[in-house]
């Protein structure tokens, strides 16, 4: 090895400084071909899963492995990378075969039968893979990193009194800075209650990863006031754009202005009222009915004697007045009526208006009566009642032009392709190697020539006269033209009087 040096050195001593320097040269190009070569030919990995669980990871890296793909692993191993030119197949065929799982599993599990299975083992598997659909279906929402979702079945019963009913609790892990508004807490518990038998969405608890409850019964007071400011918003937007819109046809895009401020009730009132009237003779509706009728025929036989002392008296003969008939009828009937009654169920439902202030502004000058008839169509339009207590307001005014922007929209950032920069590399190595050749002539000594020659070529060389000269610059010339002269005629008489020259300086 040392001979090796030793010899290599012995070269390049022997070599002149040119041609070391053009070595040297030649040699730094050829290792910056070597590294563009490198680059240029070097596997560019894209992500083909991130965030993985060690389970999926395991997996997917297992899978790869089957398949004869090259991966490299990042973060921790929680990312898998791959081949830029494989991400989407390699991604889709693992999709296919159920890679990754996210941890959970679902329906899948019932591919698979297994031979002794109970009623009360296929049931468990039904929830673990219920559970396992329900976390993947939460995970698409933008805002949740990961879910788990726990479900409780009650064992069904034969007597009602004895069932309990389902319930349900979920786990999520939100993204950095990203936060679930109200609606969507609300759709998960839907959702979740959607899906199980039997599960109501208030017996839904979510949770996120720092231990608040999303969707606590004790949140509703507080849900409710703010459900009643958003409806009281959408309803004053609501006004405000059918104003505008309306005025807008008239006086044209931006010469109006409108305010609505609306005062809602949102208390909730049931009234029950029971009236009674009394029924009027043939009318109402018949309860019960009693109809009775009495008929008699028949003799009646004659007095027995005289009414009076006289027949009271013992042994007093008294004349027979003779016998006669009797005949009579008689009909009863009751009628029961029942009581006119009139039952009143009545419920008011919140979010009536009980007061509404409205203000317009209108660009320009407009008189009174256009004014008032403004005032005439926004009253009609938004159904104002100054009965209630209603008030509106109508001006016009010229508006001020504010000078908007334009807007700017920035340009996205453009990535330099790779061949680019291999021109850039190839221009640096020229322009370097252009360089070091300047300075090694720069610095090389200069041959000896002879003294006319190289006044010769200093002098030797004519310019053509420039047109319009003044006396001085043509005087000049003449001058210089009869030294370039002199310099051919006389060369060595001319080299010896610069050498005087020189020497005198």
């Amino acid at each position: 090895m040392n001979r090796f040096l030793e010899t290599v050195k012995q070269t390049w001593g022997r070599l002149s400084r040119p041609m070391q320097i053009g070595v040297g040269v030649f040699v730094l190009g050829v290792f910056l071909s070597l590294v563009l070569l490198a680059m240029l030919s070097r596997t560019n990995y894209q992500v083909l899963f991130s965030g993985l669980s060690a389970e999926d990871a395991g997996a997917v890296v297992a899978a790869l492995q089957e398949r004869g793909v090259s991966y490299q692993l990042a973060d921790g191993g929680t990312t898998v990378l791959v081949p830029e030119e494989n991400v989407f197949e390699t991604r889709i065929a693992l999709a296919t075969s159920g890679v990754p799982t996210g941890g959970v599993v679902g329906f899948e599990i019932f591919n698979t039968t297994r031979l002794g299975e109970t009623e009360a083992d296929r049931q468990l598997r039904y929830q673990w893979a219920l559970q396992g659909e329900l976390t993947r279906t939460i995970r698409q929402i933008s805002e949740i990193a990961d879910a788990r979702v726990h479900i409780v079945l009650p064992r069904r019963s034969l007597f009602v009194q004895e069932s309990q009913p389902a319930s349900a609790s979920v786990l999520l892990q939100l993204k950095p800075g990203a936060q679930l508004t109200r609606n969507q807490v609300r759709a998960i518990a839907n959702l979740v209650a959607s899906s199980v038998e039997g599960l109501v969405p208030d017996n839904v608890t979510i949770v996120d990863s720092k231990g608040t409850v999303l969707n606590s019964p004790n949140f509703g007071d507080l849900t409710q006031v703010a459900d009643r400011f958003e409806m009281k918003w959408r309803y004053e937007q609501q006004l405000e754009n059918s104003i505008v819109a309306m005025l807008e046809r008239i006086y044209g895009y931006g010469n109006v202005v409108s305010r609505v401020n609306a005062v809602l009730d949102f208390s909730q009132m049931e009234q029950y009222s029971e009236t009674f009237s009394p029924v009027q003779r043939g009318e109402g509706l018949v309860r019960s009915s009693q109809t009775l009728e009495e008929t008699y025929r028949g003799v009646n036989a004659a007095a027995g004697g005289v009414p009076g002392v006289d027949t009271n008296v013992p042994g007093y003969v008294f004349a027979d007045q003779g016998g006669g008939t009797t005949e009579w009828d008689r009909q009863e009937v009751l009628t029961n009526y029942e009581l006119n009654r009139t039952e009143t169920w009545l419920t008011t439902q919140p979010g009536e208006v009980v007061n509404l202030q409205v203000s317009v502004w209108i660009n320009g000058d407009l008189d009174p009566n256009q004014l008032s008839n403004v005032e005439e169509s926004v009253i009609r339009a938004t159904g104002l009642d100054r009965n209630r207590g209603d008030s509106i307001y109508v001006a016009s005014v010229p508006f001020e032009v504010m000078p908007f922007a334009e807007d700017y929209v920035p340009e996205a950032p453009r990535t330099v392709p790779l061949y680019y920069w291999a021109a850039g590399a190839a221009v640096v190595v020229l322009l370097a190697a252009v360089l070091i050749r300047a300075l090694t002539a720069r610095k090389a000594v200069p041959e000896q020539v002879p003294a006319a020659a190289s006044i010769d070529v200093m002098v030797g060389e004519e310019r053509p006269p420039e047109p319009d000269l003044t006396p001085e610059e043509q005087e000049i010339l003449n001058v210089r033209k009869q030294i370039q002269k002199l310099a051919k005629e006389k060369p060595e008489e001319v080299a010896m009087l610069m050498r005087t020259w020189l020497a005198e300086d």
